[in-house]
């Protein structure tokens, strides 16, 4: 991985040339930080710069000329004064020849030791001209007359391609393991795993695939596990993903959920339901909601909104943790760590919202009776599985097991 020097002099370089912005190079370095690999190579994966502008980039960085041959004129004589066999090896070429100089044509600007090696075979000073790896194969097969190289290669599959082929139709599972450089793509369909290699771009893809976008979810390192829709145009509608991230890359689970089970998992029964909406219709209402770590309680209460109030309402959840869903109709943000979350609880005041989900703790009674007065619906989070309901709601629900809730609902 290129060191945080050559990061800011490429940077540098391309916001002198008016190529990057600031929120670019942020961006760049911050997806280089998740998936590994070089930060010219963050930039192209990003849409933010072409190839060939990075190639020009880098030629400037190494105050190299940046040349695209010309293969109809580059004479046979002055790249015959080095076999094909060294050119494919290293990947360069001499083009031209003119007042005691050769100019080498190479493919990255820290191959200056093999120009010493051509003075030495030729007693000719030498000097570099630098070009894109691509097009420098092309050139010396071309120049040298050679075949075109066979050989059995993996098919690289793009981030879509693959996603693609393991949810249509819908495989058992199916993953990613990215290690800096390398990004395999793998689908269990119950009949063994196929593995295929895969494009740098998959982080862009998951992140118009899914919401909520995955690099704002995967950690620097542990274990998370969170649930995603996915968009219209793909399938299935929704996935759990687990990730199992490290210094040196991801591991990512997907897994589908039936329509069944991403409508109606962990939500109360339709007596339960009934009951507050009837409670959320009378003008105001406040449900205190628990699960023994929050999760659960989290989840459902991302999705009471959409339950108890008509279509259209504008609802807004402030949780203490992220790694949540994001629903189409309810905005969920995490509460900073810096005590400032009086002045979020005071904005959205201000927003005169329909529904107010928090996870705020009861014990300043100044505050927690602020809190539920600041929506018609309020929704509080409460954790631990014992102890009476905090004064001023109107109903408790709870449940024993964040993995497989099972709702109860009393009066508070």
């Amino acid at each position: 991985m290129e060191d945080n020097g050559q990061q800011r002099n490429i940077g540098t370089l391309l916001l002198e040339l008016g190529r990057l912005t600031e929120q670019d190079l942020e961006r760049a370095l911050e997806h280089q930080r998740i998936q590994g690999g070089y930060f010219g190579q963050a930039l192209v994966d990003l849409g933010i710069v072409e190839q060939e502008e990075l190639d020009f980039g880098l030629a400037a960085q190494a105050n190299l000329p940046y040349v695209v041959p010309d293969v109809d004129n580059i004479d046979p004589e002055v790249a015959g004064l080095v076999p094909p066999v060294w050119a494919q090896r290293h990947n360069a070429m001499p083009i031209q020849r003119e007042d005691g100089w050769l100019t080498l044509l190479v493919d990255s600007p820290l191959k200056a030791g093999l120009a010493e090696q051509i003075s030495r075979r030729t007693g000719l000073s030498v000097k570099l001209a630098l070009c894109s790896p691509r097009v420098v194969r092309d050139a010396i097969r071309q120049v040298y007359k050679l075949e075109p190289v066979r050989e059995k290669a993996e098919r690289v599959l793009s981030a879509e391609a693959f996603w693609t082929l393991a949810s249509s139709p819908s495989a058992n599972r199916w993953g990613l393991s990215v290690r800096r450089d390398l990004v395999i793509g793998w689908i269990d369909n119950g009949n063994g795993v196929q593995r295929h290699p895969l494009m740098h771009n998959w982080l862009v893809f998951l992140d118009r695939l899914l919401s909520p976008p995955p690099s704002q979810l995967l950690p620097g390192h542990g274990l998370r596990q969170w649930r995603a829709s996915v968009r219209p145009d793909h399938s299935p509608t929704a996935v759990t993903v687990t990730s199992l991230s490290g210094p040196g890359g991801h591991d990512l689970l997907f897994e589908p959920l039936r329509e069944q089970e991403n409508e109606l998992a962990g939500l109360p029964g339709a007596s339960i339901i009934a009951s507050l909406r009837e409670s959320a219709r009378s003008g105001r209402a406040a449900i205190g909601v628990r699960s023994p770590t929050g999760q659960a309680a989290r989840s459902l209460v991302t999705r009471l909104p959409r339950l108890l109030l008509e279509p259209g309402h504008r609802s807004v959840c402030l949780f203490r943790e992220g790694g949540h869903t994001i629903s189409e109709d309810v905005l969920i943000l995490t509460l900073p760590e810096d005590g400032s979350e009086e002045e979020w609880l005071e904005f959205s005041d201000k927003l005169a919202l329909d529904a107010l989900g928090v996870e705020i703790e009861p014990s300043s009674q100044s505050q927690w009776e602020h809190v539920l007065g600041l929506a018609p619906l309020t929704l509080v989070v409460l954790t631990g599985k014992d102890g009476h309901p905090p004064p001023g709601l109107g109903w408790h629900l709870w449940c024993d097991d964040d993995r497989e809730p099972r709702w109860q609902l009393e009066s508070a």
